[in-house]
């Protein structure tokens, strides 16, 4: 649904906008995602020599749900068994006020020096704790993923992060703590609220940009405001019954920053640890939560119903595609972060992170993940044989003779044109 979405607005959009290079190509390289017609990587049964073929991905770091279900998959299945050492880990989650997510959205060194600022709040006060019962040399480590949109796909740029949640000594023995007092987590986020805003304020933001540039950070203004939506809540959602949102859940709010640290994975439960990973490293779209209305309108159903009852929100084409650019990161920003003892270059991660799994590999075939991921063989062939790869085809005049072998379209559906602005009505009088 998403590529069909795409394929018939795009041109019209394009026509309208002009966007950065960078996401203009992120737009049209999905356009080519997963079409035969673009390339295929050839297999043949080592067997019964049967043949059989895979479209090539696009490798978007914004909103493909396939090539970022592949990193998702691909990230959880290496963290858990190469970098997490086995001790309890804790989700902390940073949320930012409306008037940041813009411009963390665009300028990434701000949204690093953010996330700085919160991470070594949060890792002092493990320091501490670990000071106060007379641990020598207290480190701890964290992953964080930099995520971008909310299940609305409006921007919403808030950090994930998965803290070891103790310490490791100078012996590199590991010490659990408990969870943070409310109180605790009040003077916390009133601490990083107000760290944020100094830096925020000594930071000098330069507005001097190019027009394609200026009209994305418009488009980014809209889309963490929330403009161009139509919410549908379910017609049996009471507004009278009010139930505390906040039961059960550890976390504080202060002037628009929410941080929340509830999820906890014990050191054996490697699973459930996995999915956590999985998590905080997902797609911010399902294509199965998209439907095409009428009108040129897009529905989104939301992953979970929001506490006033919607369930749904409809908005434009023209607003749909403005959400799916204010994913895509520029190019060589880094939305995966490590610090403390998990970061590459620390002097104790060779000391706690799991080595019983052997070296970490470099990368891993697009088989094994879906083996792992789906439990699929999808290089089993029905004859009892293995598939082996063989080539990977680029060559127009070698796909026309390839495609049509295997009954697949040697020509890609094509992009819809531009369509004109919707006329106005002019009387003229009789």
């Amino acid at each position: 649904m998403l590529h069909a979405i795409v394929r018939a607005c795009l041109a019209t959009f394009l026509a309208t906008r002009e966007l950065p290079a960078f996401v203009r190509d992120e737009l049209h390289a999905f356009l080519r995602c997963g079409l035969p017609a673009y390339g295929v990587a050839l297999f043949t049964c080592t067997t019964c020599k049967k043949s059989r073929l895979t479209a090539l991905c696009c490798k978007g770091r914004g909103f493909c749900p396939r090539c970022l279900g592949r990193r998702m998959t691909e990230l959880a299945h290496e963290w858990t068994r190469f970098v997490i050492p086995h001790v309890r880990v804790r989700q902390w989650v940073l949320s930012l006020p409306f008037a940041l997510r813009a411009a963390l959205a665009w300028h990434h060194d701000l949204a690093l020096a953010v996330h700085g600022v919160a991470a070594r709040a949060i890792t002092r006060w493990y320091e501490k704790k670990a000071e106060a019962l007379g641990i020598e040399l207290p480190r701890t480590g964290m992953l964080t993923v930099i995520q971008r949109s909310g299940s609305d796909l409006a921007l919403n740029v808030h950090f994930h992060m998965l803290l070891l949640d103790g310490v490791f000594d100078v012996h590199n023995q590991f010490t659990a703590f408990a969870a943070p007092t409310h109180d605790e987590m009040l003077a916390l986020t009133t601490t990083i609220a107000e760290r944020i805003g100094r830096l925020c304020q000594r930071r000098a933001l330069d507005d001097d940009l190019p027009d394609a540039e200026r009209n994305l950070c418009t488009s980014l203004a809209r889309s963490a405001a929330r403009r161009g939506t139509t919410a549908h809540r379910d017609p049996d959602h009471d507004p009278d019954h009010h139930r505390d949102p906040w039961a059960g859940l550890i976390k504080a709010r202060v002037d628009g920053f929410d941080l929340e640290c509830t999820t906890v994975v014990r050191a054996d439960d490697r699973h459930r640890l996995e999915h956590l990973c999985r998590y905080v490293l997902r797609p911010p779209l399902a294509d199965r939560r998209l439907r095409m209305l009428d009108g040129d309108q897009v529905g989104i159903e939301l992953k979970r119903p929001w506490r006033d009852g919607t369930t749904w929100v409809t908005m434009s084409t023209e607003t749909f595609l403005e959400r799916l650019c204010s994913l895509v990161p520029k190019d060589r920003e880094h939305t995966v972060l490590y610090r403390g003892v998990l970061a590459g270059r620390a002097r104790r991660r060779k000391h706690v992170v799991p080595t019983e799994n052997g070296p970490r590999p470099k990368n891993i075939t697009w088989a094994a993940l879906m083996k792992h991921g789906l439990g699929l063989d999808v290089l089993a062939c029905p004859c009892g044989g293995t598939m082996k790869f063989i080539a990977t085809v680029l060559d127009k005049e070698s796909l026309a003779r390839l495609l049509p072998a295997h009954g697949l379209r040697v020509r890609a559906l094509p992009i819809a044109p531009a369509r004109a602005p919707p006329q106005a009505e002019f009387d003229f009088g009789p």
